[in-house]
Formats: structure tokens, sequence, C-alpha cells
């Protein structure tokens, strides 16, 4: 006589991790900064910006006359992205496109009156942005990181740069 044996139980999978990809630096620098893109993106809506506008007005106010292709070559996006950034940024009066003497197709780009109010603004909330998602860390780490992130982006880009030549 044969017994019929149930089968043995199984064991429930483990909790689902990503704890393979922690291991990876760019894995964790993703994550933190889709946490710091999701409030940044939540603090400049109510001034009717985006991270891209946001972006570009900041380097337009810092880099008065600048022409669209070096925009795109700072933002690091191609120049049709900057076209789409500046019209935005033009159609809501805050960003005046100028015609470059000698090159018909060139054009330098100025803050108004009503951008430099809205920068003014936008750089306040990101600062209190910054603040507050970073308040548990000392002066001194916030220091530190922001030099690594600094050279950690040179040593990447100076990798590719190399792959590419």
């Amino acid at each position: 006589m044969t017994t019929a044996t149930s089968p043995e139980p199984k064991k429930a999978p483990a909790e689902p991790s990503d704890a393979l990809l922690r291991q990876f630096i760019g894995y964790n620098m993703k994550r933190a900064y889709m946490q710091v893109q999701d409030d940044l993106a939540a603090t400049l809506a109510p001034l009717g910006l985006r991270i891209g506008t946001y972006s570009a007005l900041a380097v337009v106010v810092g880099s008065p006359g600048i022409s669209q292709t070096q925009l795109s070559q700072v933002l690091d996006i191609k120049r049709s992205g900057v076209v789409v950034l500046v019209d935005e940024l033009e159609g809501a009066g805050v960003l005046e496109r100028a015609p470059v003497p000698g090159d018909r197709r060139a054009y330098s780009l100025r803050v108004t009156s009503a951008g430099k109010r809205l920068w003014q603004k936008a750089e306040a909330e990101v600062r209190a942005h910054e603040a507050a998602l970073f308040a548990d860390l000392a002066p001194e780490d916030l220091r530190q990181l922001h030099d690594l992130l600094a050279r950690a982006a040179r040593s990447a880009a100076r990798h590719r740069q190399e792959e590419t030549t």
C-alpha cells in the first residue's frame, strides 16, 4: 500500500529588494535625484516653471547675452530642446531674444525685468527646498557632497569623452 505524500510547503518569496542595485553609485545617485527632482518640480510649479525652464532662466541670468547654441551646450541638451525652453520663457515675458549683429541666424538671450523678479523668487524657493530636503546633513557634509558630485560629474564626462575619441 502506498501513501500519498503531500508536497512540501513552498517558502514565501523573499520581500522584493533592490539590494543588488544599491551597490552601484549611479543607482544611488539616481534614487537621490528622483527624490530631489519630484520635490523641485512641485516647488517650481506655482511659479510657472519646470526644471528645464528654471535651468535655462538661471543660465541666462548668470550669462546675459548668451546665445541659444551656448545655452544648449551649457545645459547639455539639443538645440531644438533649447528652442522650446526659450519659446516658453519668452512667451511668459521673462526672456527676450535679440539678433546677434553679423549673424542673422543667432540670437542673444536676455532676462526681462519680470524675469529678474521671477528668478529672485525661484532662487529663494529652491534654496528653501534644498534646505528642507537636506536638513539632516551638516554644513560640512553638504560641502563635501557638493564637491564629490562635481568631481564625479567631471570624471564621468572625461571618461565619456575619452571613449568617443
